[in-house]
């Protein structure tokens, strides 16, 4: 009977150790994981799907890079700068001042709350909804608000 008893606690233990493995992921739910952040310069891992409304760039100015197919969203807050390049996709809502560089093939959706800048390569995809603004317009050239 012990050693039936005993299976039982390893097996339970084995099970709670692993759901703390996984409880102690430093990803989010839905797979995404806080940017990599020195100060207020921050960047994604190369494939990686990050996150920064909660990082070192949610803030005010910082810089984030976001390149090599990796997927980056969240908010940063007044003089930020983005450069989403390496066909990686951006969606991100910048603060006054912001600005979001959209390179190599990346494809960016942009939401201002003040005034800012989006630089769209030619070979990149860019949108980007301004405040005030009721919808989403595609601006191929770059735009600003």
């Amino acid at each position: 009977m012990t050693l039936f008893r005993a299976r039982i606690v390893l097996g339970v233990s084995t099970i709670v150790g692993l759901g703390m493995a996984v409880g102690c992921s430093s990803s989010d739910e839905g797979g995404t994981q806080p940017v990599t952040c020195t100060g207020t310069t921050c960047s994604c891992a190369a494939g990686a799907s990050c996150t920064f409304s909660q990082s070192g760039c949610s803030g005010g100015s910082c810089s984030l890079e976001c390149k090599d197919k990796s997927q980056c969203s969240g908010t940063c807050g007044e003089s930020c700068s983005i450069t989403c390049s390496g066909g990686s996709s951006c969606n991100t809502t910048v603060g006054k001042s912001g600005s979001v560089s959209c390179t190599e093939g990346a494809t960016c959706n942009v939401t201002c709350t003040a005034d800012c800048s989006v630089t769209c390569g030619t070979d990149s995809t860019c949108t980007l909804k301004c405040s005030g603004d009721t919808e989403v317009r595609s601006i191929p050239q770059g735009g600003n608000c």
